[in-house]
This record gives C-alpha cells, structure tokens and sequence, in this order.
C-alpha cells in the first residue's frame, strides 16, 4: 500500500508542477505578446512581472528535477488558466485589465 500510496502522490505532484510551470508559459507569452503592443505607459509593469515569473519559472523547474531529474521543463507547453480573472482570450482589453491588477500593491494580511 505505501508503494501506491506514494507513486500516486508523486504523480499528483508532478501533474501539479507540470501544471504550474505550462500557466507560468503561458503567462510569459501573453507579456511578450503584449510587450510588442508598443503601449509604453503599461511596458515597466510588463517587464517587473516577467522578471517575477521568470524567477518562479526556474524554482518550478528546479523542483520538477528533484521528483524527476529526466524530464525536460521547457518541452512543457502554455496554458491560459490564469487568463480567466482577465478574460477568456488573449485581447488588448485582457492586457489592460492584467496591468492595472499588477499595478495595484500587494495587500497585507
């Protein structure tokens, strides 16, 4: 029992990291794409919230190694499940609505 108690709990994290690190692709698609949207004013909160993501991104993939040091992070496709608070497609009213939340300061708790 414990051997398929703890293969099923690996699998559940490692489904969960794959998870993860394809909506952390995703999301860095989409601030490429709006990067190249040319809107100055939204560019420095663009390019904070990359850094951020990329920094996630590479704490995803090195934990993805320690369950699994022969699978390759970066074939792992891009997800928009993160889109869905911004909006269902990838649109210039989606990019706007995704600035002004990561313009707003982090609420304490």
């Amino acid at each position: 029992m414990a051997l398929t108690m703890t293969r099923t709990r690996t699998q559940t994290a490692l489904t969960t990291l794959c998870r993860l690190i394809a909506n952390v692709h995703g999301e860095l698609e989409f601030i490429d794409w709006a990067m190249r949207l040319g809107e100055h004013q939204a560019y420095p909160v663009l390019e904070a919230k990359k850094q951020a993501l990329e920094k996630q991104r590479d704490a995803l993939y090195v934990t993805l190694r320690v369950f699994d040091p022969r699978l390759d992070p970066q074939t792992i496709g891009a997800l928009n499940e993160w889109l869905k608070p911004f909006g269902r497609k990838v649109t210039t009213g989606a990019v706007r609505r995704y600035v002004r939340a990561n313009m707003m300061p982090a609420r304490g708790g």
